[in-house]
C-alpha cells in the first residue's frame, strides 16, 4: 500500500532537510539509503486504495488532455508518459499503462485505446475508435482527436441531460416507496392490534384487506425483503449483460417514440457533422456511422443512402422517402448541398433535434412529476380512510 511521508532528516553529517515522499514503505527505505539520509522526524499517512473505475468522464477528460499534448508537438509515448505522472487515478494510470505498452508493440493508437478500455470494461461505440483510426490514416492524429472530444461531448451532454431530467421524478418514486413501507410495515400493523379477531372479521371490505395486507407483510418481513432484494439483483444484472437496444425499446412506447428519434437524429447529425469537418467525404462517412448502434429504421435508411449515393442521388432524394425524416430536415438538408455547406447543416441539425429531445422529455416529466404526487396522495388517501372506517366500524360494535 502507498503512503505519503513527511520526513525531516540529516544530511551531510550537519545539514537539515525536510521533504515528502509518495510510495510503498520499502521505496521510501531504499531512498532513505541511497541519499545517505539520517531520518530526525517521520510521519506516515496511508493513502486509501483507489478501487473506481474508468469511467466516460474519465475517458472524454483522457482525450481533451492528450489533444492539447499531441497538438503542442509531442510524441504519443511522451504525452501518455506526462498523463501517468499526473494522474492520481489507478484505473485511469491501467489505461494509461496498457495503452503505452501496445504503442510501443507497434499497434495503432485507435486500437490500443480499444484495447486499453476494454481491459478496463468500458464500452465505446466503434465510431469513436474511428474518429482516431482515420485520423492515423491522413496524418493528423490531433484532428481526430479534437474531433473525437466534440463527439464524446455531445453525448455526455445528452446523458447528463436525461440524468438531471430523470433525477426528481426518481427521488419521488423513491420517497413513495419509502413511505408505503413505513405505513405497511410499522402503522398499519400496529393499528390492527388494536381489533379482536371479532372484530376484525366484521370490518368493511377496504379497511379489512388493507389491514390484512400490513399484518402479513409485518408478519412476513423477512421474506418480503429477501424477496425485494432478489428482484433487484436479479434486474441489475439482467441490465447489466442484456444486449437489447433499450432506445428500440423505447422507441415501441407511443409517447416516447418522437423523443427517441430526436435523439437519435441528434447522434447522427452530430456524426456526420464532426467526420465532415474532419475532411472524410459523405459516403465514407456514412460508412463509418454504420458501426454505431442505431434504431433499425435509421439504420436502414442510413445504408440504403450510402448505396443511392454511389447512383448519383442525393442525400436529401433518399431521406424524403423516410417517414421519420422530419420535411424541415429534408428542405434544410436540400440547401446544404446546394451551398456545399453539408457539415454546417448537420450540425444545425443536431442542436435542433438536441433541444427537441430535450423539450419533448421535459414536458413527458411535467406530466409525470404530478402524476407520481397524485399517485403517492391517492395512496395514502386510501390508508387514511381505511382506518377512519375502520374506527368507525369499531364504534359501530361497541355502540
Amino acid at each position: 500500500m502507498k503512503s505519503i511521508f513527511e520526513y525531516e532528516a540529516i544530511v551531510d553529517g550537519s545539514q537539515t532537510i525536510r521533504g515528502v515522499f509518495q510510495g510503498s514503505r520499502d521505496e521510501f527505505e531504499q531512498m532513505i539509503v541511497q541519499k545517505k539520509l539520517i531520518l530526525t522526524k517521520l510521519k506516515e499517512k496511508k493513502q486509501k486504495e483507489d478501487n473506481s473505475k474508468f469511467r466516460q468522464e474519465d475517458f472524454l477528460a483522457f482525450i481533451e488532455e492528450l489533444y492539447y499534448l499531441i497538438n503542442s508537438g509531442m510524441a504519443i509515448d511522451s504525452a501518455l508518459i506526462t498523463l501517468a505522472k499526473t494522474t492520481r487515478k489507478e484505473s485511469y494510470k491501467r489505461v494509461l499503462h496498457t495503452t503505452l505498452q501496445e504503442i510501443k508493440a507497434g499497434t495503432p493508437l485507435s486500437f490500443s485505446l480499444q484495447k486499453a478500455l476494454q481491459k478496463e470494461g468500458l464500452q465505446v461505440d466503434s465510431l469513436a475508435v474511428s474518429f482516431v483510426a482515420t485520423a492515423e490514416e491522413v496524418g493528423s492524429l490531433a484532428d481526430g482527436l479534437l474531433q473525437l472530444f466534440e463527439y464524446l461531448s455531445f453525448q455526455n451532454k445528452i446523458r447528463s441531460d436525461v440524468k438531471q431530467a430523470l433525477s426528481y421524478p426518481l427521488f419521488l418514486i423513491g420517497m413513495s416507496i419509502v413511505v408505503s413501507f413505513l405505513i405497511f410495515f410499522l402503522i398499519i400493523p400496529r393499528f390492527s392490534s388494536i381489533f379482536s379477531p371479532e372484530e376484525f372479521s366484521q370490518l368493511p371490505t377496504l379497511p379489512y384487506y388493507v389491514l390484512s395486507m400490513g399484518k402479513y407483510l409485518n408478519a412476513h418481513m423477512g421474506e418480503v425483503f429477501a424477496g425485494i432484494g432478489v428482484f433487484i439483483t436479479a434486474v441489475y444484472f439482467f441490465i447489466k449483460r442484456s444486449k437489447l437496444s433499450w432506445s428500440s425499446l423505447f422507441y415501441k412506447i407511443p409517447k416516447l417514440s418522437e423523443s427517441i428519434v430526436d435523439l437519435q437524429l441528434s447522434i447522427t447529425y452530430s456524426a456526420l457533422s464532426t467526420m465532415l469537418i474532419g475532411g472524410l467525404e459523405l459516403d465514407k462517412a456514412l460508412r463509418q456511422l454504420q458501426k454505431v448502434k442505431l434504431l433499425p429504421e435509421l439504420s436502414d435508411l442510413l445504408s440504403t443512402t450510402l448505396f443511392e449515393l454511389k447512383r448519383g442521388k442525393k442525400m436529401s432524394e433518399v431521406f424524403s422517402i423516410s417517414s421519420i425524416i422530419p420535411p424541415s430536415d429534408i428542405a434544410l438538408l436540400s440547401v446544404g448541398e446546394s451551398s456545399a455547406s453539408l457539415e454546417k447543416v448537420f450540425r444545425s441539425l443536431s442542436v435542433r433535434h438536441s433541444e427537441a429531445f430535450s423539450a419533448k422529455v421535459k414536458k413527458l416529466l411535467a406530466i409525470l412529476e404530478p402524476a407520481v404526487i397524485v399517485g403517492l396522495g391517492v395512496f395514502i388517501a386510501i390508508i387514511v380512510v381505511s382506518i377512519m372506517m375502520a374506527v368507525m366500524s369499531m364504534t359501530d360494535v361497541v355502540s
